[in-house]
């Protein structure tokens, strides 16, 4: 499956959860998900752009593990990649087996996601430790794509290409941290 999406780096989600209520977009639900990353001691797959995730969703039902492999960007107007993902049951198992085949985590982070169906896409209203806000909108093409962000009101903020995991690489970078694990403040 071909994943295109775009992201915008907002301050505030407010403005835009009133604009998808007015506009009788679905609310999907509030979701606390675990992406962790995973490459091998070379980093060959963040070298070549690629990505082998094992993300855990979990919300006010209950858990979800999904197994993602994202090739790398292709040549598109917004991020657009072959996208791979399998639901799994055991997270633990599915670690140990990529241990035995070379691949250790190498980066987990901690994400609060509101998702939302509106006009054909889907809307995720991100927030990530050490970087922040951020407004997904994933659709068919980029037609799809862009009438959602102008319907919303969000197409004069410019597009954030990178990927959550290189925007918080670059943010432990900067902070000078050798933490992996990053999660929300537990106060």
């Amino acid at each position: 499956m071909l994943e295109i999406e775009l992201k915008l780096k907002v301050d505030a989600f407010e403005p835009t959860v009133a604009k998808l209520k007015r506009l009788d977009a679905k609310f999907e639900g509030d979701f606390l998900q675990t992406d962790a990353y995973y490459d091998d001691s070379h980093d060959s797959l963040v070298n070549s752009d690629r990505c082998l995730r094992i993300r855990r969703h979990q919300n006010h039902i209950g858990q979800a593990i999904e197994l993602t492999y994202k090739g790398a960007r292709e040549n598109h107007r917004f991020k657009s990649r072959r996208e791979i993902g399998i639901k799994v049951e055991k997270a633990e198992e599915l670690a140990e087996l990529f241990s035995y085949l070379g691949y250790k985590e190498r980066l987990s982070i901690e994400k609060k996601r509101s998702l939302w169906d509106f006009a054909g896409c889907k809307v995720a209203l991100d927030e990530l430790p050490l970087i922040g806000k951020f407004i997904e909108i994933e659709g068919p093409d980029d037609k799809f794509i862009e009438d959602a962000q102008k319907k919303l009101g969000l197409e004069k903020i410019p597009h954030t290409p990178q990927s959550y995991a290189h925007l918080m690489e670059e943010a432990i970078k900067k902070n000078g941290s050798k933490q992996r694990k990053i999660v929300f403040d537990k106060k």
